[in-house]
Order: C-alpha cells, then structure tokens, then sequence
C-alpha cells in the first residue's frame, strides 16, 4: 500500500506546473501560489514545495517549506512550516483522500529525516473538517472576514455604530485614501511605516521583513494580485495596507500606521476601502484575521467590519520521528513540559524559554 502510495504522491518546485495545479483548486488563493510561497521560504531560511496527491478518489494540494535544523547534530535533519499566512493541504474530491495521502506523506518524511511539520490551518476553506484525520489539532483563536456577497451598501449597513462615526470623522478631516501604484518609492513609504509600526508594538523579530522582502511580496502572480493603499492627511501617508485578492478570497496582508495621527481615524477609512476594492475584485470574504489574543481589542475593532462573521483558527501538528524529536529538545535546551503551547518545542525562542523556566 505504501509503495503504491508513494506513486501517487509528488513535490513539485517548477513554477509553471505548480501554478498549473493550484489553479485546479477552487479554494486556493495566494497562500498557495508559486511566488507567494517562494518569497515565504527565503524569509524562513527554506525551501517550498508543492506537495501534490492523486488517486482514484480525489486530489489534494499542500503547499511547504522544508526547514534545515541545525543544533549540533551530526545528521542533517529538517522540519516543515506552512508559508506566512493560512494554508494547509486542501482536498477536492472524496474526502477519504486524506487517509491515503497520509500516509505517502509520512513515508516521505521519514525517509528524508523530516522531524516534524506545523501547519496554519486556513479557516476560510474548511480544511479543518478532514484534518482532524492527518494531524492533531489545536484551537487558537477567532478570526473575522467581511463577507462581500451584499451589495457595498448593505455591507456598510452592516458596520458598527462606532465604526461608521470614525469612518466619517476621516472623511471630514480630509483624509484622502487611494490605490497607488507599486512603485520602488511607494515600497519604501509602506515600507518605513510599517517598520515604525512593528517597533511601536514590540513586535516579534518573525514579523520585520526587509524592504526587498516587501517588494518581492508586491510582484503578481496569474492567480493572486496584491494592491498597495495608502491614506493621506495633506502629503503626509499616515496609514497603509497590502491587500491580497485572488479567486474568491482576499487577505489583509500588512498594516501600518502613523501614531501622530491615529486621532483622524485613518484605519477606519482604509479598511472600508479594503472593503471596496475586494468587493470590486470579485472576491466574496475579505479574510481581517484575528488579534493578538482571543477578543482582545484589535479582534474587536476588525470585527465591527464583519458584523460578527468569525471562524475559528487552529494550529495542525504532527510529529513523525518521536526519537528524533526528543534529541532535539536536548540539543535544545528544551524542557518539552515547560515549553507547552509552542511547536516544535525544540524552535522555542530563547526568551520564552526563559520565561517558562522562571
């Protein structure tokens, strides 16, 4: 069974086949484009893969990255993230699939001394509902997203009271939002702002990319766009978005805003206009993601968009060489009992392995 499994299973690294079957999947969006996951794999230090899966049954695209581990060992051995965002494998066909590819996958990854694999379960394509039978499963948080199904007015109907009073207070102070192009210059302004944002909230290292980083981000590809909005008070841009759209799905990417003017509401008016432009694109749910912690205020506000439309965010996770696993945490300087809630345990940043002894 396994051989005959292995047959069905591929890793595809070429561009124009890769993109060639995502577009078979009605449900991808950019998390699983070629550009988008190559780009995420050089910010990650790794390599992407789309790991592709036939049978008789069904299909199912995941795409990966392949991460070296290296703590001392005498052996190379890897480990496998999913791309900055959501993702996942997502299936078409019999979901009974999932068992198949199941275990291809796990014979390739303990051939190739692949430890372990976490995965950002997208909680907008339901691919939740069968991989509670590949990995184990663990709740995080509630995310949001505009559904964009009514027309724009309904939608804004739909906006909170609080919301919609900021919305106009920005319009009265004379802040102008608009699409720009993406320019180099542009780039550097989203990019200088979005910096002084990460700094201001004492944002994780995992969260600063560099402006070549950015830029790479921006560049298109024939199954996503990426669109760059800026708010302006006078000449001065005090709030930026990257918005992703592509098939039914938009994702708000990036944000940053200027704190000497957050008083003129700015992010009000550039999530309405996110809004706007999605809707525009064609998409039918704009993904707002969550907060930092579950209902916290950042939650709050995005949902006073959506009008209550949240799901459900989990992590999958799935360890495939139990022995392998626990060298790592020595290598580590891991003690797995302190660092519950981070996975791998062994990718435990030492600031919280401090804490967690303490």
């Amino acid at each position: 069974m396994i051989q005959h499994s292995r047959k069905l299973i591929n890793f595809v690294e070429d561009k124009e086949v890769w993109d060639s079957i995502v577009k078979q999947f009605s449900q991808a969006d950019v998390y699983f484009t070629y550009e988008y996951c190559k780009w995420a794999a050089e910010t990650e230090g790794g390599t992407a893969k789309l790991v592709y899966f036939k049978n008789e049954k069904g299909s199912i695209i995941y795409p990966i990255i392949i991460r070296s581990i290296n703590m001392g060992q005498k052996d190379e051995v890897y480990d496998i993230t999913t791309p900055y965002g959501y993702g996942g494998p997502i299936l078409k066909g019999d979901p009974e699939t999932i068992n198949e590819f199941k275990e291809a996958f796990y014979h390739y990854c303990l051939n190739n001394r692949i430890v372990s694999e976490i995965i950002r379960v997208h909680p907008l394509v339901n691919n939740k509902a069968y991989l509670s039978k590949y990995c184990s499963l663990q709740y995080v948080r509630q995310t949001t997203a505009v559904n964009l199904k009514p027309s724009l007015e309904k939608i804004r109907e739909g906006y909170s009271k609080m919301n919609k009073r900021n919305i106009k207070k920005a319009v009265k102070n004379n802040l102008i939002c608009k699409e720009v192009e993406k320019t180099a210059g542009n780039i550097h302004t989203f990019y200088e702002l979005y910096k002084e944002t990460m700094n201001r909230k004492y944002a994780s290292p995992y969260y600063f990319f560099d402006q070549e980083s950015l830029s790479k981000q921006m560049n298109n590809s024939n199954v996503s766009n990426a669109h760059l909005i800026f708010v302006y008070s006078d000449n001065a841009v005090v709030s930026a978005v990257i918005l992703f759209t592509s098939n039914k799905l938009a994702h708000y990417h990036l944000g940053a805003s200027d704190e000497n003017y957050l008083y003129l509401r700015p992010n009000n008016l550039v999530f309405d206009y996110m809004v706007k432009i999605s809707k525009e694109s064609g998409c039918t749910l704009l993904n707002l993601g969550g907060g930092y912690s579950e209902n916290d205020n950042l939650f709050l506000y995005k949902t006073s968009f959506s009008n209550g439309n949240n799901y459900s965010f989990y992590i999958g996770k799935n360890i495939f060489n139990e022995e392998l696993y626990r060298e790592l945490e020595l290598f580590a300087g891991v003690d797995n009992s302190l660092s519950e809630g981070f996975f791998p345990s062994y990718r435990t940043p030492v600031r919280e392995r401090i804490q967690s002894s303490q």
